[in-house]
């Protein structure tokens, strides 16, 4: 089904994932097994790059770790009397080998290690933007709006009046300083070369954005709630960094070419999970 460098993943098992997913997210009521292919497929080809290359940044996993984390999502301890009565029960269910459901808590463990160690990383200040925004669904009614803030309309009326964005429309559209890493590329490659007290308007999945500069800064502080998404987006661009480096093929991947057989064999196996 997928295969990371010299490492492939039964097709029986990325079914199993597939149910293990969905029921974790709901179940099939709330979640499709058919929907949750790319997320699945994702999710292994993350974890194969995770035990591959955690050690790079001094990251290791245990014996220990990974009993104690099966023990907390088996609601007991790693100490428990009937730890290995429960474990085999979970196997059943899992519908996974010990060996399979090792190398997923393997995974899971390591990356929340990996997590960690970025936010440890994360600098105490940052090149920042400060800026103000309005969110509208419409492109019409986003250049409708940068008009008559050129033509000196006020902006903290407008954003109370227009706006899509319940955060900020009340504070006159203030978004805070803003680290250039926690912005996604798209929108921090058009922002951060604008002077202060310039317009621009930016589509973005979550509506059409109206955005004027307020200041900018080589070295903002850092606030404490934006470390942990900075850390979630460093360590997002490790783990595809390092998929560059690696030869990955994906026969799962509805986004794009796939193996049809597979794919609906997967899907029906989940079904009957």
């Amino acid at each position: 089904a997928i295969q990371v460098e010299d490492t492939r993943y039964r097709l029986d098992y990325f079914a199993s994932r597939l149910s293990i997913y969905v029921d974790q997210s709901g179940g099939q009521g709330v979640v499709q097994p058919a929907s949750a292919l790319p997320a699945i497929a994702d999710l292994l080809i993350q974890e194969e790059i995770v035990r591959r290359f955690a050690g790079e940044k001094d990251v290791t996993v245990t014996d220990d770790d990974i009993r104690e984390e099966i023990a907390s999502r088996l609601g007991i301890t790693a100490d428990d009397e009937s730890f290995d009565v429960v474990f085999q029960q979970e196997l059943v269910r899992s519908d996974l080998s010990e060996k399979d459901y090792r190398k997923m808590i393997e995974a899971a463990v390591a990356t929340d290690k990996l997590r960690e160690k970025f936010l440890t990383e994360v600098p105490a200040s940052a090149e920042s933007v400060h800026y103000r925004q309005i969110v509208v669904s419409e492109q019409a009614a986003a250049d409708d709006i940068k008009q008559q803030l050129e033509a000196g309309g006020d902006f903290a009326a407008l954003a109370a009046e227009s706006s899509l964005d319940p955060a900020t429309k009340d504070i006159g559209g203030d978004v805070g300083w803003m680290p250039r890493d926690i912005l996604s590329a798209s929108v921090a490659e058009l922002i951060f070369p604008l002077e202060v007290g310039e317009i621009i308007v930016i589509p973005s999945p979550g509506g059409v954005l109206i955005i004027e500069i307020l200041e900018k800064s080589g070295y903002q502080s850092v606030e404490e709630e934006q470390k942990e998404p900075l850390a979630s987006r460093l360590f997002n661009d490790w783990i595809e960094e390092k998929k560059q480096s690696v030869s990955i093929v994906n026969n799962m991947d509805v986004r794009g070419s796939y193996d049809e057989g597979k794919v609906q064999w997967a899907i029906d196996r989940a079904y009957q999970s």
